[in-house]
């Protein structure tokens, strides 16, 4: 264009520098807005990334000091990740993964302490759908995925568990609540019995263990949960996909979103007790920052004195009998 306008020598070069500078000013205007878009796009992956393989989309939490704890702007990133992912008319499968051997250790407790629990809830409101999501999404867990990390994975509608992870609702220790829907979802999957004794006691289970109690779709060794989820995906993928959503809107709605005026009261009352448990929550965040319960520890979470009785020390006498042996004659 440049090249061209310099040869002309007529009225009409004055109207061809004009659309010159427009050009220019339009080119420029589509590189600032392409840097805007790419500042963007590093401002919601400060604490997760996000990679596709034709079809396949991996959202990886990237906390690895807090063993990928949730924080308020990881939960934003994640809603933004996952509102792409529903739009994209190419993606097809949703994997969840954590970065650096761990997949969820839950809501950051230093966060819940200095902006409250109700804060980091609003921000997870996004994970509260049930289904996460219409297209399938699987949770490939390794390492820790305890706590609301726990109910993460248990929102997927797969799960890939390493046998050496460790799941469980570890928030138990702090009076954390679950916060989402992980008692119905646990429920759903593994039956009542087996989920109030996950639900109550917070015993943490190995990856074997939760196989072996339905959790998982697939036990696999260490560190090759990411990888057998790609393989999964790629399964997924290749089937119509309508049908494929169908059948499982299906089944997820008729477990997880009975419509009835009991579910409806129960869920009301649930939340009534929400005031209580978050002064209960609080003086965990105390307890957790002052070293109790850290790394799954459930033993001396209170204190406990002792009775007189229980301080005095008790001897037991016991007596042994020597024989002698007979001697033969």
């Amino acid at each position: 264009m440049r090249l061209f306008i310099k040869h002309i020598k007529t009225p009409t070069t004055f109207s061809f520098q004009l659309f010159n500078n427009f050009a220019r000013n339009f080119s420029s205007n589509d590189s600032q807005k392409d840097e805007q878009i790419k500042t963007a796009a590093e401002e919601v992956r400060k604490n997760i990334t996000v990679e596709k393989y034709s079809g396949i989309t991996t959202l990886n939490i990237d906390r690895q000091t807090t063993r990928n704890s949730l924080d308020v702007e990881t939960l934003k990133e994640m809603t933004q990740a996952i509102e792409a992912f529903d739009k994209d008319s190419e993606a097809k499968v949703l994997v969840l993964n954590g970065e650096g051997g761990s997949f969820c250790s839950g809501f950051d407790l230093d966060e819940i302490g200095e902006k409250g629990y109700n804060v980091l809830t609003d921000a997870a409101a996004r994970l509260l759908r049930r289904p996460l999501c219409d297209k399938p999404t699987i949770a490939a867990v390794q390492g820790y995925a305890v706590a609301e990390g726990f109910e993460l994975a248990l929102a997927c509608d797969l799960r890939i568990i390493e046998e050496t992870a460790i799941l469980g609702c570890l928030g138990r220790r702090f009076g954390a609540p679950q916060s989402l829907f992980g008692g119905r979802r646990l429920t759903a999957l593994i039956g009542l019995s087996r989920s109030l004794d996950l639900l109550m006691t917070g015993r943490p289970i190995s990856g074997a263990d939760a196989y072996a109690m339905g959790l998982g779709c697939k036990l696999t060794a260490t560190g090759t949960a990411l990888g057998e989820s790609i393989k999964l995906s790629k399964s997924l993928i290749k089937f119509p996909q309508n049908a494929l959503i169908m059948d499982k809107l299906a089944a997820i709605m008729s477990q997880l979103n009975p419509n009835s005026e009991e579910s409806m009261r129960d869920e009301a009352i649930m939340g009534s007790l929400l005031g209580s448990a978050i002064e209960d929550l609080n003086k965990g965040v105390q307890k957790f920052k002052g070293g109790i319960g850290k790394h799954g520890k459930f033993y001396k979470l209170t204190e406990m004195p002792l009775k007189d009785w229980e301080l005095e020390e008790s001897l037991e006498e016991i007596e042994v009998v020597v024989k002698d042996k007979e001697k033969k004659p």
